[in-house]
């Protein structure tokens, strides 16, 4: 088969010549399945030229028109010859054919509908207001574990936050347990501190309101003031971590914000907890290699086409303080970030303003997370990583503007 397209306002027309059969169904699915996982999810199927369609056929264009519909696109056969037009409705599937344009389509001659040169697009939510920050467990590497130190927090439906905690359960081994979490809408994320275990999540259902124990929290209320998506353009393949967060601030026109990611993965690069500190029984310095008992760098850039949820603070331009709870970047001059991502089995995401708390919902309501990771850069010369990179997704962010917000930093 022999494949062309064109992209027109929302809609992705792909004109399919040759026949669909066995031999091809196949590779028919996957060339339409890596235009839903770009982001195109309104697709027409140019019809004139296919020229044979078995069931085997059929069975593909099922597929496809499943996959659209679970992002809430759509699915047409445009101009199918008359073998085809019978087939699709003697099969029962006759309401994908049309003769005619959708109304809202642009005409040709505008072009492909690209966000901008760079790749994003911005909108505006309804919530301007700023959140809030607080820090109600400030643990910094590597002082001694205390249990009096350790606070009971509830993640409900306007809370975002980041740290390390466990659980809330009935016994008394909190402190053997705990490891880094990240909480996006009243949803937790939770890695435990033991090399190569999967993540747990607690997942607010109904009443159901997820509790950690934690010595460490940065947790932001409220909601989110803008949208930005981000997606391939010709001259650009992927997005690294440090721009996506240097654009929240842009959009958010601040110096502190919060932001949640969710894209999929170009590369990861960061660190697992794999021993808690509830060990430590005193104030100590840990470095290498010492510091490898402690923590798993990843070797490599980690979950390729996977997806990811980050959430975590940017900050820029405050000049002369020292941070605290958040990590100068090196590869982006004055930027400084506090990120953890929850690695996600692949699903595809809808296009247009969507929802954080329905779509997070919705992901993590599927296939359980792969990792939990606290995201680094390495910027070694010539073997370093560098830091993570998406090919394309949406942030969600919000300006943080209140007093606590200078328990961050030192002068």
């Amino acid at each position: 088969m022999q494949f062309s397209q064109q992209k027109r306002g929302k809609y992705l027309i792909v004109n399919a010549s040759g026949r669909l059969d066995a031999s091809w169904a196949d590779h028919f699915l996957s060339v339409f399945k890596e235009h839903i996982r770009r982001g195109h999810h309104h697709i027409m199927l140019d019809a004139p030229e296919l020229t044979y369609l078995s069931s085997a056929g059929i069975r593909a264009l099922v597929q496809l028109a499943r996959s659209v519909a679970e992002v809430n696109g759509s699915f047409q056969i445009l101009k199918a010859n008359s073998f085809v037009e019978q087939t699709l409705t003697t099969t029962g599937f006759g309401n994908w054919l049309t003769n005619e344009l959708p109304s809202d389509m642009p005409p040709a001659s505008d072009g492909p509908s690209t966000a901008s040169k760079d790749g994003y697009e911005t909108h505006p939510l309804e919530d301007p207001s700023p959140m809030l920050l607080s820090i109600p467990a400030a643990w910094k590497p590597w002082e001694r574990f205390s249990p009096d130190r350790m606070v009971n927090l509830r993640f409900g439906l306007s809370d975002f936050a980041l740290g390390i905690g466990a659980p809330k359960q009935a016994n008394e081994e909190t402190g053997t347990l705990l490891g880094e979490f990240l909480a996006v809408g009243g949803h937790v994320v939770y890695q435990p501190p033991h090399e190569g275990e999967r993540p747990d999540f607690l997942l607010a259902e109904k009443d159901y309101v997820p509790e950690m124990h934690c010595i460490q929290a940065l947790n932001c209320s409220g909601g989110m003031s803008h949208l930005v998506r981000f997606a391939p353009t010709a001259g650009k393949s992927c997005f690294q971590m440090g721009e996506v967060a240097e654009r929240a601030l842009l959009e958010t026109q601040s110096s502190l914000a919060a932001l949640v990611v969710l894209a999929e993965i170009d590369g990861l690069v960061g660190s697992t907890m794999i021993k808690t500190p509830g060990l430590l029984n005193e104030d100590r310095s840990i470095s290498f290699p010492e510091l490898k008992e402690w923590l798993s760098f990843c070797g490599e850039r980690v979950y390729s086409r996977q997806k990811a949820l980050v959430f975590g603070l940017a900050a820029k331009g405050h000049h002369g303080k020292t941070p605290l709870l958040l990590k100068a970047s090196n590869l982006h001059p004055g930027l400084f970030l506090h990120l953890h991502a929850a690695v996600i089995p692949y699903q595809p995401l809808e296009s247009g303003v969507i929802s954080l708390r329905n779509t997070v919902q919705k992901f993590l309501n599927g296939p359980s997370p792969l990792a939990l990771l606290h995201l680094v850069e390495d910027s070694r010369p010539a073997a370093g990583l560098g830091e993570s990179a998406f090919v394309q997704g949406v942030c969600w962010c919000a300006a943080i503007k209140n007093v606590e917000e200078d328990a961050l930093w030192e002068s």
